[in-house]
């Protein structure tokens, strides 16, 4: 009776979440509170024009600062977006600095074992055998300007976003608003929500890479108006999707505008 009703427990605490809901909703969310949502799309583009005017970009040091309040601009917004006042807390924001720092790790850590891993067997003396190997994975690896070199590296990517950039980012959210910041922990949260992850990231990122070839090829320079509306509307979906997996009840409620 008590292995029964453990095996009932762990089925209702198993979650998934419906990308077209969470889609439906965010849009709801939007449309809603369009003026504050206009708003914070317009303090986005200030920092974006703002960042094309520093020289030399990320080679200069006031980028570090324009960086630094970007990441605060962030962490006031999801807890604005999550009616969690005061919207500016520094002890929010530091904890925050701890999943974010993880993420960055995790996804450069994959970037370094993509490109020195396929040089461990040349110094195991397996040259013999795998050096064809590894002449055409450096030839695929040095082809990313192609077609066929940005289309296996996107999908590589897109495959591992669960892991490297979706989850991580659901302990970001929660870490916020001073729950649990455990990368771990949002892995347990969403257990068996893998593929909807990869379909999750698929469409924003297709969405995005839609708009920028559309930019592109039309030399339309949108680009900066299209990345200062993106990132706000696609944070609105992930604090939809962080909601699916942490409840929570709303310390105060947002009248529409």
């Amino acid at each position: 009776m008590k292995k029964t009703k453990s095996k009932k427990i762990k089925l209702k605490e198993t979650r998934s979440f419906a990308l077209s809901a969470v889609l439906r909703g965010s849009a709801k969310f939007v449309l809603l509170f369009r003026r504050t949502f206009l708003l914070w799309c317009l303090a986005n583009f200030t920092f974006l024009f703002v960042f094309e005017y520093i020289p030399n970009g990320w080679r200069n040091s006031l980028s570090i600062l324009w960086l630094v309040a970007y990441y605060v601009y962030w962490c006031v917004f999801i807890r604005y977006v999550q009616q969690h006042p005061p919207y500016f807390s520094l002890v929010r924001i530091f904890n925050g600095l701890i999943p974010a720092s993880k993420i960055m790790f995790i996804n450069i850590s994959i970037y370094l074992i993509v490109v020195i891993l396929p040089y461990i067997p040349l110094f195991m003396g397996f040259r013999d055998k795998y050096l064809e190997f590894f002449e055409r994975y450096m030839e695929v690896l040095q082809s990313y300007d192609s077609l066929p070199g940005k289309t296996l590296f996107y999908l590589f990517m897109l495959l591992l976003s669960p892991y490297t950039i979706s989850r991580p980012y659901l302990a970001w959210i929660s870490s916020l608003i001073g729950k649990s910041r455990s990368i771990m922990d949002a892995y347990k949260r969403t257990h068996n929500n893998y593929w909807n992850f990869v379909l999750c990231a698929g469409v924003m990122s297709s969405i995005f890479m839609v708009s920028y070839y559309i930019d592109t090829i039309y030399h339309l320079h949108t680009l900066i108006y299209l990345m200062s509306v993106f990132p706000v509307y696609f944070n609105v979906v992930f604090i939809g999707i962080y909601k699916v997996f942490y409840k929570r009840k709303p310390k105060i409620k947002l009248t529409s505008d």
